[in-house]
């Protein structure tokens, strides 16, 4: 390492580097240095993380921004790479949540700062891929206000396969789990949509203290993102403008589609909704009962209005965080700051003690000590019926004379005789009696019912939010009150209690759950949110089977595009090969491109799964065949590539001799899905001849994903795609998937090729496949002396 730099100690450690502090003698500054330890017994992966340390250099270097951490310099010695930065002094979102999670005003500093942030990476089409709570610094401003910094861009720009980041079990290096994108498990290329979906996972986390995907295991946490298990912010934590859990939410859809166009798009959003003022907060709990309030909605530029619908309010429940807000402050010691508002809690209400009352729960009332007569403690009023509240202290003491007036005497008129009742008045008296026993019997029978019924409702929400959640037991009846609160509680994302009780109810009593709930969701009058999500969310994270030919029934016979999309989203992982002509027929006959696409990913699925393709193939070819849509064809082109047929080969070579570009666009994709090595030739001369740059390079990227895709193909195809690696950039794509299968005697020749090739234009490539090689020898050393010990 250069002599400028005087180490001083180890501050940090990470699955594969370390960081230490230094001392810069030509700036006179103190300095962070990022060093990758090389004595791994795994050198692939070390290679990876010097690759990504390099990596991290070149995107830092261009961006420039109070809210990234700034490089100094970049160097390689005979130990190691390493990077000089700033050296930053704070806590780390990590470590802040664990003591409290933010309150509101923290938090919408840090939405604005780390947002400011991705823009200035966007700008520069560089992605961060591994954003997460420990990857965003806290430091303190002289002035007393906080400043976010965030760290390691050492995944940006990840390579294609994006699923080599769960490799790494330390969390060290290929990102967290907890935060990925979905698309980052399923091996497709990600883009800036993939750092907004992260962020919004570390939003969650930063209000909350949990993730907001979670399981027992990393398969668990995988699937609750493919899923999209989730429980909506608002129903976890009180307090925050309902908008900004909308906000949040809208960044961790499950489709990058869904998801806001950019940082700048998501952060204007924000702006645009924090500056209407009066602002509904979240209750952290499902709620029931309606009062006359409206709820803020999230605003999105450019979109139509929505109405505003009645909101509604339950008893408060305990929060569901995992730590309690906590204002951020200042290190101890430093001088107040100038910025910190007073966070203080909004007192209860008159008409907030009144509807709390009236529920039978305990009623705090905290008076402003500015009113006059006001008591200065709080009054608790515990009641099961509705309370009379004194307003003003003086109608006490009015009450009180006239209680006291009324002891006086006064004057009788003299009664000279005394009269009786006849007997028929006496009977109809009777008789009179009798109907109001009978009429308050039944309300109180009634009132009763209501009660109990109300009870069981609670209850069933309580076991739904418990953090252990695993199921909710229920009978007809109480599946009935469930289903009920669904389509009553309101057009409002609060109701996701009652949703998630009907995702996890289980009979008790021999109730076919699932036949009642496909039964309510598909012809019940509902509104069209709450049946979408009765039918896209609780439908689907069921998975029963038997619900399918309800789902796809209703599918063909609606004619909203949401509802189907719902309903056919809500069959993909329980349909099967008889099923798939029921999407190829949405395919074929719909205008719609989101019903297109969602009927693509259910067919797909299947032809996954299929363990015979051939009819698949067939229906596909003669829907190709009969159709003149070019979307429609082109869809089912693509698909006809995963069954790997002959007839799929056909079309696909027809379609890459078109002149149309679409129809080559959409046979490239094809041959990179081929199940077998059958696709793969047909894909490689046209790589070979293909005259227009940005076909070339999708032939490429298709070729590579299928190689890297593909299990037991052979070396002659890597060796035939190497040949044809024409930038450093696909060369070290190679390169670093050839090292990925080990030390195999082909791929070691393949890669002397590289190393010896030491031109000036090469130069790079030839210093990355010379360091290659040298980890696969001590690979291969390590694996040698293993066999040795074994025999």
């Amino acid at each position: 390492m250069d002599t400028r730099y005087e180490v001083k100690e180890q501050i940090g450690q990470g699955g594969l580097g370390c960081v230490y502090r230094a001392y810069d003698q030509r700036m006179n500054r103190e300095v962070a240095i990022k060093r990758i330890q090389t004595n791994t017994e795994d050198s692939t992966i070390s290679e990876e993380a010097t690759r990504q340390l390099m990596q991290e250099a070149s995107a830092l270097a261009a961006l420039q921004h109070p809210n990234i951490v700034t490089i100094h310099d970049v160097g390689i010695d005979d130990e190691s790479p390493y990077v000089v930065m700033e050296l930053l002094t704070g806590d780390t979102l990590e470590d802040i949540i664990v003591d409290g999670s933010l309150t509101w005003l923290d938090f919408r500093e840090l939405a604005m700062q780390t947002m400011e942030a991705l823009i200035a990476a966007q700008e520069l089409h560089i992605v961060h891929g591994d954003l997460k709570p420990s990857n965003l610094m806290l430091t303190w401003l002289p002035s007393g206000k906080f400043q976010i910094k965030i760290l390691d861009f050492g995944l940006a720009t990840l390579s294609p396969v994006p699923f080599l980041q769960t490799i790494d079990k330390s969390d060290g290096v290929f990102g967290s789990i907890y935060f990925m994108a979905p698309e980052q498990f399923e091996r497709v290329p990600i883009d800036l949509k993939a750092d907004l979906y992260a962020i919004g996972c570390v939003f969650y986390y930063a209000l909350t203290g949990t993730y907001p995907f979670d399981g027992e295991t990393a398969a668990d946490v995988m699937n609750a993102h493919l899923q999209h298990t989730v429980t909506p912010l608002q129903v976890v934590r009180e307090g925050i403008p309902l908008w900004a859990c909308d906000w949040i939410m809208s960044l961790l859809n499950r489709l990058a589609a869904d998801r806001p166009e950019s940082a700048r798009e998501s952060l204007r959003q924000f702006l645009e909704n924090d500056a209407h003022g009066n602002q509904a907060m979240s209750t952290g709990f499902p709620v029931k009962n309606p009062v006359q309030a409206i709820r803020s909605r999230l605003i999105v530029p450019g979109a139509p209005p929505i109405p505003t619908i009645a909101e509604e309010s339950a008893p408060k429940q305990p929060m569901k965080t995992a730590s309690l807000p906590k204002p951020l402050a200042p290190p101890r010691g430093s001088k107040p700051s100038i910025h910190a508002p007073t966070q203080i809690p909004k007192p209860a209400t008159i008409v907030d003690a009144q509807a709390a009352s009236t529920r039978g729960a305990p009623v705090t009332i905290k008076l402003s000590t500015t009113a006059k007569n006001s008591a200065t403690s709080p009054l608790v009023v515990a009641s099961s019926a509705p309370t009379q509240l004194i307003k003003n202290p003086k109608s006490s003491s009015r009450s009180s004379t006239i209680s006291s007036a009324s002891k006086l005497p006064t004057k009788v008129s003299p009664v000279s005789k005394k009269t009786g009742i006849s007997n028929g008045m006496k009977t109809m008296i009777a008789a009179v009696l009798g109907i109001l026993v009978l009429v308050l019997a039944v309300i109180i029978l009634k009132t009763s019912a209501r009660n109990a019924e109300t009870k069981l409702y609670n209850d069933m929400l309580m076991q739904a939010t418990a953090s252990d959640a695993k199921e909710v037991g229920v009978d007809k009846t109480k599946l009935e009150i469930l289903l009920r609160n669904a389509s009553t509680v309101g057009a409002n994302r609060e109701r996701e209690g009652v949703f998630l009780a009907l995702i996890l109810a289980k009979s008790v009593d021999g109730t076919d759950v699932d036949a009642r709930i496909a039964e309510f969701s598909t012809k019940e009058i509902l509104l069209p949110n709450i049946r979408n999500i009765m039918i896209r969310d609780v439908m689907r994270k069921r998975k029963n089977p038997v619900v399918v030919d309800t789902l796809l029934n209703y599918a063909r016979s609606t004619n909203e595009p949401l509802l189907v999309t719902a309903a056919i989203e809500a069959t993909r992982f329980m349909t099967t090969d008889k099923h798939f002509s029921e999407f190829v027929h949405f395919i074929v006959n719909t205008t719609d491109d989101s019903i297109r696409k969602t009927a693509e990913e259910n067919a797909a699925k299947i032809i996954e799964k299929s363990s015979n393709k051939a009819p698949l193939a067939e229906a596909l070819a003669t829907a190709h065949n009969d159709s003149s849509e070019i979307a429609t064809r082109h869809t089912l082109l693509r698909l006809l590539g995963g069954t790997g047929s002959s007839k799929a080969l056909e079309l696909t070579r027809k379609n890459l001799q078109s002149d149309s570009l679409e129809d080559q666009t959409a046979a490239i994709v094809s041959l990179g899905k081929w199940p077998d090595s059958k696709g793969f030739p047909l894909l490689l001369d046209y790589l070979t001849s293909a005259q227009d740059v940005k076909l070339r390079a999708r032939a490429f990227d298709a070729a590579f994903t299928y190689l890297s895709n593909t299990k037991n193909d052979s070396e002659m195809n890597w060796d035939l795609l190497a040949k044809e690696a024409k930038t450093d950039e696909e060369q070290t794509r190679l390169i670093r998937s050839l090292t990925a299968i080990g030390p195999e005697k082909w791929v070691i020749t393949l890669l002397e090729k590289y190393a010896n090739d030491a031109s000036d234009e090469n130069e790079a490539v030839a210093i990355f496949a010379n360091k290659a090689l040298k980890h696969l020898r001590d690979i291969e050393k390590i694996q040698t002396k293993g066999n040795k010990s074994n025999r």
